[in-house]
């Protein structure tokens, strides 16, 4: 049953449709029409049922492995925490108001570095606006509830309503200007570390970067051959294509 499962999953079950159709293809003999639908069959079949994705993913999440290990051994205090937006959305139906999502752990990794004492402030990052309120930034949700718990001994704030990691940026070098903070621990996805190191130290932001939500790199990963494709490898895919697009992007327009 576990070497058909993949068939349940709408890319294994799509991709084996379209190995159906190439075969159909080729037996009637519409070699054109087959390279066609062969071309794209291929692609999915490499990039879920191979280790590529998790591969390319560690390669990027490997340099920031032991972020969290210097941290605690570091004995110099930094002036803030911040970690990036993301791993909640706004639901009105939780009771707390908002529901964890990808990206989670890194509001949960910078308020563990808090409580280790490595800042006496906790800056979560920005975000979208809430649905009916466009000036309040739907974060705030997540910083209520992490004050009412004290979950971080300290000052709990958010960098607004920000579209994008060089928009929180931004925000931070406002914030850290008129604070007087030199020193700063960044925390975000080790996938996004890359670009949010340079952003930051784009902005004359002085960090300390402490990478979260490791995809590939010291989790545990089935990386056997598969002969359906697998949703989890596109969705990595997805993430490291993202990241190296982001990349290239935000060279283009100087903003690393």
């Amino acid at each position: 049953m576990r070497f058909f499962a993949p068939l349940a999953e709408p890319i294994g079950a799509l991709w084996s449709l379209m190995v159906l159709g190439v075969l159909w293809l080729i037996w009637r003999r519409q070699w054109r029409s087959a390279v066609w639908l062969g071309v794209p069959a291929t692609l999915i079949f490499l990039i879920g049922s191979t280790p590529l994705a998790e591969q390319l993913v560690a390669s990027e999440e490997r340099p920031w492995a032991n972020g969290m290990e210097k941290a605690k051994l570091s004995d110099a205090p930094a002036d803030a925490v911040v970690a990036l937006g993301g791993g909640a959305r706004v639901s009105q139906h939780d009771v707390l108001g908002f529901a964890m999502d990808d990206g989670a752990s890194r509001n949960l990794t910078a308020i563990q570095l808090v409580r280790w004492g490595k800042a006496k402030t906790l800056v979560l990052g920005g975000s979208w606006p809430m649905p009916d309120r466009p000036n309040v930034p739907s974060m705030g949700v997540v910083q209520d509830w992490v004050t009412s718990w004290g979950l971080a001994a300290g000052t709990v704030t958010n960098l607004g309503v920000c579209i994008n990691t060089h928009d929180e940026a931004i925000a931070f070098r406002t914030l850290a200007q008129d604070r007087g903070w030199l020193r700063v621990v960044l925390v975000t996805s080790a996938l996004h570390m890359r670009r949010s190191v340079a952003v930051f130290k784009k902005q004359g932001i002085d960090i300390v970067p402490v990478a979260a939500d490791f995809q590939v790199q010291g989790v545990s990963q089935d990386l056997q051959f598969s002969l359906f494709p697998r949703q989890h490898r596109l969705f990595l895919m997805t993430l490291y294509l993202h990241e190296k697009i982001g990349w290239w992007v935000y060279r283009a327009r100087g903003w690393v």
